[in-house]
């Protein structure tokens, strides 16, 4: 009977050992847990557990990278600096295609460049004309009588207008003119062909300045003193339109900017017109050139003539020299009707030889050139006002193309 006694005693021992090492093995746990929770918020203060988690990834080979928010807030503004150039660059070509600047500063508007070119062109033959009638007054003292004395001093008075008119550029031909009348009051009173000689040069030397007046002005009328200002102005606008219209074109991804287009045609038009006036449908140009013809034409008549008259007192002047030119100028000016009676006063040994042949030359070319100047308001002064206004008023549409054009973008961009 002890021995299921024992039996049960031994099957017992096992389990109770069973249970002291499961239970000497169980505080263990715990202590692993606590590890466990003491290193996980130190594992979340320092990099992840897996690195390649937190790391950025590449962007694939071949794959475009988005913009970068430098380049999206840069943008608008861009296109603001650039809509205000491509506006100053049109409106400026605008501005000096009319002519009011040039390389030598501010010029003067085109009704008053029309007026001076009138001024000067009508001094070009009052000079030689007041020459004539003072050697037939030296060289001739019988005939100087009142009706002489008036037209000469009629004359003086019509070159010293003319050249008040004709600007601060006939500054120089004033002096030589006032030299000229000095010197006849002296010849006339001493009745020296000598002295009337020297006047004489002096009359020459402020005609041929007063010609370089009168054609400088007619070539502003032209081609005007604005078109090297306006082709380095203009080309400089066409470029800076162009390469606005290239920039917008890759910034925005649109290909073609048609207002923007626009006013670069318009800028380039501006710029070529102002170099070639004459491809514009008006004819004020010819106008001009056969104002000029007459007046040169003349010029050299009323010089030739006086050549003559002082020849025949004495004087040592080239009659033939003065001659040829006067028929030259007749030729240029296409007087064909006049060559003739001027071929015999050419041919006359005297002045008194071809008195009425000279005296239909003169009538002729003084009408022609009364009636040449006396139009010239509505002849050359309207139609350069015109050209000048139509000039500015192109250069503010093409501004305004130049900036609707980037404003548009400015607006998609948005």
């Amino acid at each position: 009977m002890s021995a299921p006694a024992g039996g049960s005693s031994a099957s017992a021992r096992p389990a109770s050992t069973t249970q002291g090492q499961a239970a000497s093995a169980s505080p263990a746990a715990p202590q692993t847990q606590g590890v466990a929770q003491t290193q996980g918020p130190a594992q979340q203060q320092g990099q992840p557990a897996n690195p390649q988690q937190g790391a950025a990834r590449p962007a694939p080979a071949g794959q475009p990278r988005s913009r970068g928010r430098d380049e999206v807030s840069s943008t608008p503004r861009l296109l603001r600096l650039a809509r205000a150039g491509a506006a100053a660059a049109a409106l400026l070509t605008g501005v000096v295609a009319t002519g009011t600047f040039s390389t030598d500063g501010i010029n003067s508007t085109p009704n008053v460049v029309a007026d001076q070119w009138a001024a000067a062109e009508q001094a070009r033959v009052d000079i030689p004309r007041a020459d004539l009638l003072a050697a037939q007054r030296v060289t001739d003292p019988a005939s100087a009588d009142e009706q002489a004395l008036e037209g000469y001093d009629e004359a003086l008075r019509a070159v010293a207008t003319d050249l008040s008119r004709g600007g601060d550029d006939t500054g120089a031909a004033a002096a030589d003119w006032s030299t000229f009348v000095t010197g006849v009051e002296r010849a006339a009173a001493q009745e020296s062909t000598e002295g009337y000689a020297e006047a004489s040069a002096a009359a020459a030397a402020a005609t041929e300045r007063v010609a370089e007046v009168a054609d400088a002005r007619a070539d502003d009328l032209l081609t005007g003193s604005r078109s090297m200002l306006t082709t380095v102005v203009g080309t400089l606008g066409v470029v800076v339109l162009v390469g606005i219209m290239v920039w917008l074109a890759l910034r925005t991804r649109r290909i073609l900017n048609l207002p923007l287009a626009g006013a670069a045609l318009i800028t380039a038009g501006l710029t070529w017109l102002s170099v070639n006036p004459g491809a514009l449908p008006l004819d004020y140009d010819q106008y001009v050139q056969d104002t000029r013809a007459s007046t040169t034409a003349l010029q050299e008549v009323y010089q030739a003539r006086a050549a003559q008259v002082a020849a025949a007192a004495g004087v040592q002047v080239d009659v033939d020299a003065a001659m040829t030119e006067a028929t030259e100028a007749l030729e240029r000016a296409d007087l064909v009707d006049l060559e003739q009676d001027w071929s015999t006063v050419a041919a006359a040994e005297g002045p008194q030889d071809a008195a009425e042949a000279y005296g239909r030359v003169e009538a002729a070319l003084s009408g022609r050139v009364a009636d040449d100047l006396s139009s010239v308001d509505p002849g050359v002064s309207a139609p350069a006002v015109l050209t000048a206004a139509g000039a500015l008023l192109l250069g503010v549409v093409a501004a305004g193309l130049a900036w609707a054009g980037v404003t548009q973008r400015l607006r998609d961009y948005r």
